[in-house]
């Protein structure tokens, strides 16, 4: 069984090189002239970060920062990849420990990771740290069989009793478990870190905090195959089409005007599609449904004469499809709701021939193709919906008409 421990943060481009069993997956990022392509591989994680009295505040805020950006380049949602960590300083701060069990998406493995407390210990306790991460956390028992074992050690300085480090880092080799180190600054000695790791070729280091991103590129390019792109040829697909050529999916439908069946219908689709093989990589996905408050309803005291009542009755015979496709032209793309720079804008309507006898929507929908979305139309009445410039999607079941979209998003 291989093992692989990072005692600092040089991990992605050693493991894009590891040849492993199973479980391969491809990612390839797009440079430009060049291609990286890297083998995700299964891998258990175990991070061992000193947060001793020698790490400022802005530095330990720092080393946080690059951990965080390191996790990102794993496929952690997919499974592939589980993380645990340690912090250590006067011994081991179990209160800010995650097992790989802990967290399984990678937002929450982010999130934990930003909410480390800097303990400012005492002590340099690397030895503890180690332990209990062979222990506690990357043990036999507690691991997949067959998936490395890699351990990441980040520290700014030696360790309080360098024999009980140099002994713990042994054991854990010895248990599978691939050890890198990475010192940050001039006080840590090289012999500390090659305690740790067991080779030279798995020691890393930087002269501040603040360049540990450097570290992190440095290791995305050694580890990873650079692809020259070709002139007539696109880069290799093995992976779906999203690898390539990633998309921001909204799904947009009313369940207000479809009703329980149709509405019924439309989930359906949406689950047929984003269960889909080719869409496991490169795509995320959004929904925009109801338009609350107006679907809601109102109290006793709200309105004081028939009037008014009767105008707030009105707005339930309107299409609510207007009002869903203003919200997806606002800002349903931009980062601050998970949109990417880098990828397409695709948006999925789902229709009755009644939302069209409102002219917003038309108008509404050649507003968003002015903003360079993709737009297609579900039918699930088979009415014959037709709009320019907007595919509608054809099939006599909710799973044909997901079929026809997959294939037209993946279309070469």
């Amino acid at each position: 069984m291989l093992g692989i421990c990072l005692v600092s943060f040089v991990l992605m481009p050693l493991l894009c090189q590891a040849a492993l069993p199973a479980l391969k997956k491809q990612s390839i990022v797009d440079n430009g002239d060049h291609v990286l392509i890297c083998n995700q591989q299964p891998i258990e994680l175990g991070i061992v970060l000193d947060a001793s009295s020698s790490i400022n505040d802005q530095d330990f805020g720092a080393a946080k920062s690059f951990l965080q950006d390191f996790v990102k380049q794993y496929n952690v949602d997919g499974g592939y990849v589980r993380v645990s960590l340690i912090v250590y300083g006067n011994g081991v701060y179990t209160q800010d420990a995650f097992n790989l069990g802990t967290y399984k998406r990678l937002d929450d493995i982010v999130a934990a990771i930003g909410a480390i407390r800097h303990r400012y210990g005492g002590r340099t306790d690397t030895g503890k740290g180690i332990k209990y991460m062979y222990q506690s956390q990357l043990a036999n028992h507690l691991t997949r069989p067959n998936v490395p074992k890699v351990c990441v050690v980040l520290t700014d300085g030696n360790s309080q009793d360098e024999d009980i480090t140099k002994q713990e880092a042994e054991i854990a080799r010895n248990q599978n478990i691939t050890m890198y180190a990475i010192g940050v600054g001039p006080t840590v000695k090289e012999r500390e870190l090659l305690n740790i790791a067991g080779d030279k070729s798995r020691v890393s280091r930087v002269d501040k905090y603040a360049e540990l991103s450097q570290i992190k590129q440095e290791l995305a390019y050694k580890t990873c195959e650079k692809v020259e792109k070709p002139t007539t040829t696109p880069p290799p697909q093995d992976e779906g089409c999203g690898v390539i050529n990633p998309s921001d999916i909204y799904f947009v439908f009313s369940p207000a005007s479809l009703g329980l069946d149709l509405t019924s219908w439309t989930t359906s689709f949406i689950s047929t599609t984003i269960n889909a093989e080719d869409l496991k990589e490169g795509f995320r996905f959004g929904v925009i449904s109801g338009s609350c408050p107006d679907d809601a309803g109102f109290d006793l005291d709200d309105y004081n004469n028939v009037a008014d009542i009767r105008k707030r009755l009105d707005a339930y015979d309107r299409t609510r499809i207007p009002a869903l496709l203003q919200r997806l032209k606002t800002d349903a793309y931009t980062p601050s709701r998970g949109g990417r720079e880098t990828a397409s804008k695709v948006a999925v309507i789902t229709l009755t021939s009644g939302d069209l006898k409102d002219k917003k929507t038309e108008k509404r929908i050649q507003e968003l193709k002015a903003q360079g979305i993709k737009l297609f139309v579900t039918d699930p009445t088979n009415s014959g919906i037709k709009i320019d410039g907007v595919t509608t999607l054809t099939g006599s079941s909710a799973s044909m008409q997901a079929n026809d979209f997959i294939g037209q998003l993946c279309s070469k």
